[in-house]
């Protein structure tokens, strides 16, 4: 092997292994803030899952591993509706470019924050609170629930007592968005998706109630599972949100706008 070639492949083994060892649930570089009604969409372009399948698989009445997606959050002062994007990002992947489908899940919650230790599926907590035999913690299409581990006053060392316990998080589920069909996300009942297996899928989600909220992202490719457990390979994603006006605002809005030209119409001709 020529040394350019080992140093790129070093390199990129590296950024790999640190995607796959920050893929406990957390939030860094995927906050969106608070959103603002009528301000200008905002785009998260940079980040990757590992997997093509990770919200499919979460549909399933095995559950999912949370750590086949990304979790984005954002925050509401009132309510609102919001417009969320994902889309298949391609660039620097170990995945194959072009075949990544994404599937947005919306929660209320938050998972763990600083100076908490991130939740994982593999937390005691979180083993305790779902039935044997599943895959991991996440739920696609319903309400779940993780743990984490405790911190110690002495990093590691149990005997030096604990200083922050470990706990439940429970993300309470909104609504969904999924790219194509079940050809591609699976055979669940009820699973609507937006019919077109393009890489790109927006949700409108109304009349959010003030609060903090998780957008979970993954692969829509149910049978990927069979291919990609060994590898995990990781697929660039771009995600989007916007705090919209509701339609009613719109009409509104319209109305007084038609009513005043109206009026100045009327004027112009008196």
């Amino acid at each position: 092997m020529n040394r350019s070639l080992f140093v790129f492949t070093a390199a990129f083994a590296a950024l790999t292994a640190a995607q796959t060892a920050s893929a406990h649930i957390g939030y860094s570089g995927r906050d969106f803030g608070t959103l603002v009604i009528g301000a200008p969409t905002t785009t998260i372009s940079n980040q990757f899952v590992s997997s093509s399948f990770g919200w499919a698989d979460g549909t399933d009445a095995d559950y999912g591993d949370s750590h086949r997606g990304r979790f984005f959050r954002f925050t509401l002062t009132e309510t609102t509706t919001v417009s969320i994007t994902a889309s298949r990002n391609d660039g620097v992947q170990t995945g194959a470019a072009g075949i990544f489908l994404p599937g947005i899940s919306l929660y209320s919650g938050l998972g763990h924050l600083a100076p908490n230790k991130a939740a994982h599926d593999s937390a005691q907590l979180s083993i305790d609170s779902r039935p044997a035999g599943t895959e991991g913690s996440f739920r696609a299409l319903t309400d779940w629930s993780i743990g984490n581990d405790p911190t110690y006053n002495i990093a590691n060392d149990p005997a030096s007592g604990v200083l922050n316990a470990a706990d439940l998080r429970s993300f309470t589920f909104v609504g969904y968005a999924v790219d194509g069909t079940a050809a591609n996300f699976g055979g669940t009942e009820g699973i609507v998706g937006d019919g077109i297996a393009n890489g790109f899928v927006t949700g409108t989600f109304a009349n959010l109630a003030a609060g903090s909220y998780s957008i979970f992202v993954g692969g829509a490719n149910y049978s990927a599972q069979d291919s990609e457990v060994a590898t995990f390979p990781t697929y660039g994603i771009s995600v989007s949100v916007q705090a919209v006006p509701e339609p009613s605002t719109y009409a509104a809005a319209m109305g007084g706008i038609v009513a005043l030209a109206a009026l100045v119409r009327r004027r112009r001709r008196s």
